[in-house]
């Protein structure tokens, strides 16, 4: 930060803004919990193979950062390894779209398997590459202005991303032959993956302080991780958290699937879904950024927790509110999609800032990486919720989520602010 002057740091600032941006207007063309779970469906698919592309998703880009943050631990600067490690990913899921036109129709098995395999590139890739790119961020943003920082680029890139919805919706309305409107969607998203990697590159990364340029041997940082996991009381409650809340959110993938067989909402609808995730991650930048700023991050996560009880408490109750109007499903679910966007949308401002708020300015690596390959639990998530569906129903999925859901909330209550313990340390003789 000292060697950054003003006008590099509003350039920092912009790139970030513009690589976050970028990068989740991308994954709004992608569609995680829509567009995907279709098309896999499409694909001959079955409930277990949508519960697998979730578990690559999380897994891939949680179990993967503790190696990760070993590598660039004590390195002065990162900036090469995010780069680095977001080519890959950005090229392995670039394959995706030419993988579906060529095999989409007349070998859609290949087709199913290109796409568990482009999407296992893209977040382990993509793993690797952030926990540099958090240690980056810290540099570059003071935390008294990150949250509004993080929070405002991801209101922008969410209020691009609503009219995406709109226009996923257009494309998929398309009369064209399958798999042709997928393919667009999958190009479409590529290109904005790519925009987020040039940003990244137009970063000026200052030199850390206090690095000593050394990686630790395993026979050290194993131990180091030990310690934080048993002295650090912080670390491990908002871990506990993190883990209820990932749990309680499994069945995200199934929202639509729900729309679709139970009830009988149209394909179409899906863009809509999207615009309403969107708009909820857009009121989580715009609400939860600066109240993380005034009040701590600790605050926000307990506001995830809230929303994320919402969401299978709504989708229970929409059966009942379909049989009053024929919107009334729609509804529901929007709203579903809405809850669940500002829940997730918090991620970065609520448990990502927490961490490096707590974290030691020389193991921040170590922190991020270790907290987000505790919480590569939660890549068992919707396997679990897969094989749940195929036991049970719908209905008794979201009953267990919904008791996740409150269990984390219960669990925030007790998670400490940073910030009041760091000012009572200080106002100690």
């Amino acid at each position: 930060m000292a060697e950054l002057t003003e006008r590099d740091m509003r350039r920092n600032a912009a790139m970030l803004v513009l690589d976050y941006g970028a990068f989740q207007v991308g994954a709004t063309f992608l569609g995680t919990t829509t567009v995907l779970p279709a098309l896999v469906l499409l694909l001959g698919g079955t409930p277990l193979h949508v519960g697998a592309l979730m578990a690559i998703q999380s897994g891939g880009w949680l179990l993967p950062q503790l190696f990760a943050g070993r590598q660039v631990t004590n390195k002065p600067r990162v900036q090469r390894y995010m780069l680095v490690a977001a080519a890959v990913s950005r090229g392995a899921f670039t394959l995706l779209a030419p993988a579906l036109f060529l095999f989409g129709v007349h070998a859609p098995a290949v087709a199913l398997w290109a796409l568990l395999l482009a999407m296992a590139g893209l977040w382990v890739g993509d793993a690797v590459a952030s926990v540099a790119w958090f240690e980056v961020v810290a540099k570059a943003i003071p935390s008294r202005m990150r949250g509004r920082t993080m929070g405002g680029a991801q209101s922008l890139a969410s209020l691009i991303g609503i009219g995406i919805g709109g226009l996923v919706k257009l494309i998929l309305d398309q009369p064209n032959p399958f798999p042709m409107n997928h393919v667009l969607l999958m190009a479409l998203a590529a290109a904005c993956f790519w925009v987020s990697e040039l940003a990244l590159a137009l970063i000026r990364e200052p030199v850390g302080i206090g690095h000593t340029n050394e990686q630790p041997a395993w026979s050290q940082f194993l131990p180091r991780l030990v310690t934080i996991l048993r002295t650090d009381t912080r670390f491990a409650r908002v871990t506990v958290v993190r883990w209820l809340s990932g749990f309680a959110d499994m069945a995200s993938a199934f929202y639509v699937l729900y729309a679709a067989t139970r009830l009988h909402i149209p394909a179409s609808t899906v863009g809509l879904f999207i615009s309403a995730g969107v708009a909820g991650s857009f009121l989580s930048g715009a609400l939860l950024g600066p109240l993380g700023d005034r009040r701590g991050c600790s605050k926000v996560i307990l506001a995830s927790t809230v929303f994320r009880c919402l969401c299978p408490a709504l989708a229970l109750f929409s059966p009942v509110v379909a049989h009053i109007h024929t919107w009334g499903a729609t509804a529901m679910l929007s709203l579903v999609f809405l809850a669940g966007g500002i829940a997730n949308g918090a991620n970065f401002v609520g448990y990502q800032n927490y961490t490096l708020e707590i974290a030691p300015p020389t193991e921040r690596a170590t922190y991020v990486g270790l907290a987000n390959t505790l919480s590569g639990l939660l890549m068992l998530a919707p396997l679990l919720a897969g094989m749940l569906l195929e036991l049970t129903s719908y209905e008794s999925l979201f009953v267990i989520c919904l008791v996740l859901a409150v269990l984390a909330l219960v669990a925030a209550l007790r998670v400490p602010e940073p910030r009041v313990q760091a000012a009572l340390a200080e106002s100690q003789p």
